[in-house]
């Protein structure tokens, strides 16, 4: 039976409370009392404005309040430089953007640094098991609110992949970017941290005093990243190909939602070219408007396929990012994750 996905080209409080409350009654698994909630959301990077506002997460939250579960909001933090790379820069720029005026706890799901999470085993065809941020995995439920927008890697980012990296805890997120791994740069200081806590003796003091990851024996825990004060660690971001960073974002998805309440809330406006993680970047698209499913897969494979349309049939993000994003969706039904085909029912 094909999933629902419910449609609307209004974006208002209303409109936003009864295509949640759709898609929540089609979930699997029902919300009950004492549940812990995990309100999945991008606190938007510093000079980005295009991030799903408190406003538009307000109906979300009042819509949850008569079931009586723990909500709270959260992120994991992230693997590049940034105002959400630790917690307490990340809690300062969702402070910074107005998400404290929700009065709803906010946890960044993987602790200070990154280093809090849980493995999660999944049948997937690359991943045994997942590492997922510690405070997710452990929540009883997980409502998912995405911008839908452009990505450079992924073609367009929506429900799965803040579903799948936005929830790896940091270790996580370097898995997921293909098999690349960290190198240190000249800003090395010689502290000697990195040689004290690599658990897998990957890393030395060379002659110079400075310090070497040997890739052979590198894990990819990323725990040298989460160390260092004084950014020393660099990520080969161009060691990431846009096939394996989908998939294995995917099948991390199928790991952050397993055993959970899961719906997705996809917001179709403001469509950029870049994510969210960037300052703001040209709008690449008409708005569309308001997506909503208990299946992720379906959520954004209908969230593409309106845009489509909306364009006259031109994939824009394909035209912007030179990339396929319609692979994500295709990979995530073949592993379970979700559906690509859909009903789509329109409010």
């Amino acid at each position: 039976m094909a999933s629902k996905v419910y449609y609307s080209k209004r974006i208002d409080s209303e409109t936003i409370r009864a295509v949640f409350e759709k898609a929540l009654a089609d979930a699997k698994r029902k919300i009950t009392r004492g549940d812990e909630v995990a309100i999945k959301v991008h606190f938007g990077e510093k000079g980005n404005t295009r991030y799903v506002s408190p406003g538009h997460i307000r109906p979300v939250i009042e819509a949850l309040k008569p079931l009586e579960g723990q909500v709270f909001l959260t992120d994991a933090n992230t693997l590049y430089r940034g105002m959400r790379l630790n917690a307490t820069d990340h809690l300062n720029i969702a402070k910074e953007h107005g998400f404290e005026a929700l009065k709803t706890k906010i946890v960044i799901a993987d602790g200070q640094s990154g280093e809090e999470e849980e493995e999660v085993g999944i049948p997937g065809r690359i991943f045994s098991k997942v590492k997922v941020a510690r405070r997710i995995a452990r929540a009883n439920a997980i409502i998912v609110i995405s911008h839908f927008k452009g990505h450079i890697l992924f073609g367009f980012g929506g429900a799965i992949k803040n579903l799948g990296m936005g929830c790896g805890s940091r270790a996580g997120k370097l898995e997921m970017h293909s098999k690349i791994k960290p190198y240190v740069n000249a800003d090395c200081i010689s502290c000697g941290q990195f040689v004290e806590n690599c658990t897998a003796d990957a890393i030395s003091m060379q002659d110079d005093e400075k310090a070497v990851i040997d890739p052979g024996r590198c894990i990819g825990c990323a725990e040298c990243i989460a160390i260092c004060c004084n950014e020393a660690i660099e990520i080969p971001w161009h060691g990431a190909t846009s096939l394996e960073a989908m998939e294995r974002c995917a099948e991390y998805a199928l790991g952050a939602a397993k055993g959970k309440t899961c719906v997705c809330v996809n917001f179709v406006n403001h469509i950029t070219k870049d994510c969210d993680c960037m300052p703001d970047s040209e709008v690449i698209g008409k708005d569309v408007g308001l997506v909503a499913s208990a299946d992720p897969v379906a959520c954004d494979q209908a969230s593409f396929e309106l845009v489509f349309k909306n364009e006259r049939n031109v994939d824009i993000f394909k035209k912007a990012t030179h990339v396929d994003g319609t692979h994500v969706t295709r990979y995530g039904a073949t592993i379970g994750l979700g559906e690509i085909h859909y009903t789509l029912v329109e409010l």
